[in-house]
């Protein structure tokens, strides 16, 4: 690393301010379709691999199919990647691979990731953090590029640059800072033209302030017009001295989205319910079930602060922590424009107002007038009795936002096959949770209801809000 190197925190602070939308560029719904679609972006774009593999999944949704492909047509499925003919075999291998070691599931460990034919160390670390939300920071040709312009290394290899990064940054920022150094190096710090005078980290650059040569091209750059030579960064404002220390999560979702907030350090508990990311489950206590928290233990660990959500949580836990004097608060979801209080009520409650209004922000651009027509849409929570829904929930509202209309009735009605048929829907939504819904049972009710499209989903996409809210919203938007 170079004595140049910029306040990790300060970056941070720049970068999620500047690309609060940043997410996986590879559109899948579990981890089977990240792994094949991230072995499909050597060299290729993620946009191609985007237009690629809806028509693949749609053939080969599952490893068993994958392991049983024709070659030739698997080719033909994805001779627009490059390199049609070694990715097929490794497709088809990597199905068989599967189905003989895992059953058929993508494992979530680095060393039987790394161990599937056409999956090395940096696809198993971008499957691990996209799709299991292990804590990794695979470098790219953008990262690369990037982290050696800031001066954050001097290293020649992806994987020494890597190391770098993840001795400055803390654990908890390795995926969001993965993706916002990615959209940096696409956007901003072009590989043969960087755009400097529009950079946000102008000031923290060595390369852009042509205090050092570009690793990349060799030449130094000029520095843009009145820009100050390595000017030091300003230093994150500091949080209020009233800001909760000792926070405990009721909530999964906003669990995550503490967390991505950095602030993992400040958890002092949470549900059983609260695995994302994965790494929580090992580093904060379990407080009991959302709808059953342990009253007892979450007394003793003196919060300062408890986070519930109205329909998340019972009014009985509410009301027992409140009596033994905790201090509480309740956030109220029901629509999706909801969100965009709930950001700001809860960044002002940690002290990190500026990071709600970034959200906020992000998610209203996402927003747009509710359709008064669209596809009449299901969305099944659960089976036996099939559990769908309704128009008047959080879910229905996001699926309005998508341009699909919602139907069914108030709530969570419960219907039969008779029932369900009797909504007429053109589109069946799956979501793979709460209820884990399968290829098994898409055909099923493909088969139930042959005039619908039914369609496989990520389940907390739909379901987690404030954390997922702008993902779930492009993913149900790219179905309509």
């Amino acid at each position: 690393m170079t004595k140049q190197a910029p306040p990790a925190q300060a970056l941070q602070v720049r970068l999620a301010a500047s690309y609060p939308d940043a997410r996986c560029a590879l559109d899948h719904v579990d981890p089977f379709q990240l792994v094949v679609a991230t072995l499909l972006s050597a060299q290729c774009t993620d946009a191609r691999v985007n237009l690629t593999t809806p028509a693949l999944f749609a053939r080969f949704p599952d490893a068993r199919a994958l392991a049983s492909a024709d070659l030739a047509e698997l080719e033909g499925l994805i001779r627009s990647t490059g390199f049609y003919h070694n990715k097929a075999r490794n497709l088809k291998a990597l199905g068989a691979a599967l189905l003989a070691r895992h059953g058929g599931e993508v494992p979530d460990t680095l060393e039987a990731l790394a161990a599937l034919p056409g999956v090395g160390q940096k696809t198993a670390n971008v499957v691990l953090s996209n799709a299991f939300g292990v804590p990794a920071l695979p470098v790219d040709t953008h990262i690369f590029r990037v982290a050696r312009r800031l001066g954050l290394s001097t290293a020649g290899t992806p994987e020494k640059v890597e190391a770098d990064l993840c001795r400055q940054f803390p654990r908890a920022a390795w995926i969001d800072l993965h993706h916002q150094l990615i959209l940096h190096g696409r956007r901003v710090c072009d590989a043969r033209k960087p755009d400097c005078a529009g950079c946000g980290l102008l000031d923290l650059c060595p390369t852009g302030q042509g205090a050092q040569p570009d690793p990349h091209s060799g030449r130094v750059l000029d520095a843009p017009r009145g820009a100050a030579r390595v000017a030091p960064a300003p230093a994150p404002a500091p949080a209020p001295a009233t800001a909760p220390t000792r926070i405990i999560s009721l909530v999964p979702s906003v669990t995550e989205l503490l967390v991505a907030w950095g602030l993992a350090s400040r958890l002092a508990g949470r549900t059983t319910f609260c695995v994302e990311p994965r790494w929580i489950r090992n580093t904060v206590p379990a407080m009991g079930g959302t709808k059953d928290p342990d009253l007892a233990r979450i007394r003793s660990q003196r919060p300062d602060l408890v986070v519930m959500e109205r329909g998340e949580n019972t009014r009985e836990a509410a009301e027992a922590l409140a009596a033994a004097g905790l201090p509480l608060l309740v956030l109220d979801i029901r629509r999706v424009r909801d969100c965009l209080k709930a950001y700001q009520v809860l960044a002002d409650a940690v002290g990190l107002p500026e990071a709600g209004r970034a959200r906020a922000a992000a998610l209203k651009a996402r927003l747009r007038p509710a359709p008064r027509k669209g596809p009449r849409t299901v969305v099944l929570v659960w089976k036996e009795p099939w559990i769908v829904a309704g128009p008047d929930t959080y879910v229905g509202d996001l699926v309005r936002q998508a341009g699909l209309m919602p139907v069914g009735g108030d709530g969570y009605p419960r219907l039969d096959d008779a029932g369900l048929a009797a909504l007429d829907p053109e589109v069946v939504l799956l979501p793979s949770e709460p209820y884990r819904f399968t290829v098994r049972h898409r055909d099923a009710l493909a088969r139930l209801l042959p005039g619908a499209r039914v369609r496989l989903v990520e389940g907390r996409a739909l379901t987690w809000y404030l954390s997922r809210t702008e993902d779930a919203i492009l993913q149900l938007r790219a179905l309509s």
